[in-house]
């Protein structure tokens, strides 16, 4: 009896646990949970336009080796067989006089051409490779930037909800007491009908609120490529950093680190390259080869008969263009002008982000000081509503204050939070307009 019992037991328990293994499962299949640095890492990986941009990046790399395949020697083979309509004639085959109605030869080459033009075509190339390199990691730094942005956008959406739903409460409960102080004689119905009012507003901003979290909800799923259905859980947690950065400073940063610059650059660079691989056509090129040949009236039984009447050649050559009809000198401008046009791009980038990072530097002193100005204003409007509700206690206010109170806290705090967040963004923009990731 009591192993039977012992047995049940058992059973129960391992039932219990499948149970709970399987709700664990089914939670972490619905939930996902995230902080900013796993975020920013999903939104690289899923995102389209980095994936378009390492397409690129493996074109260009095809495209150096492309530009260095002239420079390889080529190697041929070629094998042929001839039939004559008669033998009667003699016909010199190697070293040997023969009759024969037919000749097998087969030649096998190695040939090699250099010239200036393809040399500096590889370093164009191989300039544009780098250049494609840079603006990948530029893409990538926007990509997380966008991705920053959403996720503090969520918790910023969070904190403001909190926000309306406490102060949904406080009218809740500042309508509840007007009602019982209606009760008893010490209020009036106009207190009751305002602090009902001051409940419907706060309905009204609760839904906007509950929506705005939604979209922002929506807004991150759809950047991260993750279903509907999955719940996000996002750490809160977020620290700042310090950001010890004079303008100066900041502006020497970015043109060292800024990945479209340095990408830039390197365009220029390579439409440098590309003027004088057009240059080329007015600089000899040189050329050098062997061959092998085989030639006889029979097909050979062994390589040893292949190498018996073989015949091997080489040469060596150079020449130059003397007049290729202006095709040099039109290909120089056209090279010239993309220089040009590479250059003043550079200038122009070089200014914007310049800009960039002033309006970056100035922006995050701005939220700065609106972080502590903004906590200032709440710790006022919450001793300005404790004072506005004592006073009604006694009676020496109306509801209206006690309203007007609430309300000023309600700002003030989602001013507190709108401060902090933008601060945090303003933070990513700074480092994005530097070209620290």
């Amino acid at each position: 009896m009591l192993k039977a019992v012992g047995i049940c037991l058992l059973i129960v328990a391992l039932a219990q646990t499948a149970l709970l293994a399987a709700r664990d499962t089914a939670w972490a299949q619905t939930t996902l949970q995230l902080d900013l640095d796993k975020c920013v890492d999903m939104a690289v990986e899923a995102n389209t336009a980095v994936i378009k941009a390492n397409y690129d990046l493996d074109r260009a790399s095809n495209g150096v080796l492309r530009s260095a395949s002239p420079m390889i020697p080529s190697l041929s083979l070629q094998v042929q067989q001839t039939r004559f309509e008669t033998a009667s004639v003699p016909r010199v085959v190697g070293d040997r006089v023969l009759l024969s109605d037919r000749v097998y030869q087969g030649t096998i080459s190695v040939s090699e051409v250099v010239s200036f033009g393809t040399i500096m075509a590889i370093f164009e190339a191989n300039a544009g490779k780098h250049a494609t390199e840079n603006y990948v990691v530029s893409v990538e730094h926007e990509v997380a930037y966008v991705a920053r942005g959403l996720y503090l956008g969520v918790l910023k959406a969070r904190r403001l909800l909190g926000v309306g739903e406490e102060a949904h409460e406080l009218s809740e409960r500042q309508f509840e007491k007007a009602e019982a102080l209606l009760d008893v004689g010490s209020a009036v119905r106009s207190d009751v009908l305002k602090a009902q009012v001051e409940v419907s507003r706060n309905e009204l901003e609760l839904i906007s609120a509950r929506n705005a979290l939604r979209l922002a909800e929506t807004d991150l799923r759809y950047f991260l490529r993750v279903e509907d259905g999955v719940e996000l859980e996002l750490d809160e947690n977020i620290d700042p950093g310090r950001l010890d950065l004079d303008l100066d400073y900041a502006l020497e940063a970015a043109k060292e680190h800024r990945p479209d610059i340095r990408s830039s650059e390197q365009s220029l660079a390579s439409t440098r390259h590309g003027v004088w691989r057009e240059r080329g056509g007015w600089i000899p090129w040189v050329a050098a080869g062997w061959s092998n040949r085989y030639y006889a009236a029979e097909l050979p039984l062994g390589l040893g008969g292949v190498w018996d009447d073989r015949e091997w050649t080489w040469y060596m050559a150079a020449g130059i263009d003397l007049f290729d009809g202006l095709r040099t000198f039109t290909s120089v401008r056209e090279a010239k002008f993309a220089r040009s046009i590479a250059e003043t791009d550079l200038t122009q980038l070089r200014l914007d982000v310049a800009l960039e990072v002033k309006r970056a530097f100035y922006g995050v002193e701005e939220a700065r000081q609106r972080v502590k100005v903004s906590e200032e204003a709440v710790e006022v409007a919450e001793e300005e509503l404790r004072l506005a509700e004592e006073r009604y206690r006694l009676g020496g206010a109306t509801m209206l204050e006690q309203i007007d109170s609430s309300v000023s806290l309600s700002e003030a705090r989602t001013s507190h939070i709108e401060a902090m967040y933008d601060y945090l963004l303003s933070l990513a923009k700074l480092k994005r307009a530097v070209g620290k990731d």
